[in-house]
Parts: C-alpha cells; sequence; structure tokens
C-alpha cells in the first residue's frame, strides 16, 4: 500500500511540474513531457545514492587544514574511508524511469514527421 501511494504521489509531482512548465512557457503538454520525465529521474537518482564527487568533495574539506575565516575547521586526525558508490533505487525513481521512457516514445511518435524529414 505504501509503494502505491508513492507511485500516486510521484506521477502527480512530475505531471503538475509537466503541465505548469507546458503553461509557464505557452507550449503543449507533449513538449516538456520527456525533458520533465528526464529531470525527475536525475533528481531522484541523485538524492537515492551515496558516495561519489560531491562524498568525496565533503570529505576532502572535513580532512582539509584550512581554518580560513569562510569556514571554521577543525583539523581532523584521522583518516576518513571513501564511501564506496552505491545506489538504492526506490519506486519513485522507477516510476519516473518508466515516465521518462513513455515519454521518448511518444514524444518520438508526436515529433516522427518532423525527425524524419
Amino acid at each position: 500500500m505504501k509503494k502505491i501511494v508513492w507511485v500516486i504521489i510521484t506521477l502527480g509531482i512530475i505531471l503538475i511540474v509537466n503541465w505548469s512548465s507546458a503553461i509557464m512557457f505557452n507550449s503543449n503538454f507533449i513538449e516538456w513531457s520527456f525533458l520533465t520525465g528526464l529531470a525527475a529521474t536525475i533528481f531522484i537518482g541523485f538524492f537515492n545514492s551515496s558516495g561519489g564527487f560531491m562524498s568525496d568533495l565533503a570529505d576532502s574539506r572535513l580532512q582539509s587544514a584550512n581554518n580560513d575565516e569562510q569556514w571554521a575547521a577543525i583539523e581532523v586526525r584521522t583518516k576518513i574511508d571513501r564511501q564506496k558508490r552505491s545506489f538504492r533505487p526506490t519506486t519513485s525513481f522507477y516510476v519516473a524511469l518508466s515516465y521518462t521512457v513513455i515519454a521518448g516514445i511518444a514524444s518520438f511518435i508526436y515529433y516522427k514527421d518532423f525527425l524524419i524529414n
């Protein structure tokens, strides 16, 4: 039951963002569907992963002995172990990915004459 609620919430947010983008830029709903789905997939994927560039950046900032005025750092005497990259796909990620694939196919069909000629 909890997964169904997340499916509805995720799909609702993607559709609302897509609809508002279409209204804001005075265009069709289909024109923004692929881009909105792709942005949602990347956004959800970014926040469901650990490790990688952002974690390395935060760890390097902690390990530095930089005691400048902008950041009151205390030197860390122990080395922070590097985090392995991991990704935990959730129901929301699969919904956003499915929306992106379906929107990509629908966009290709909608613009088929424009793309082929």
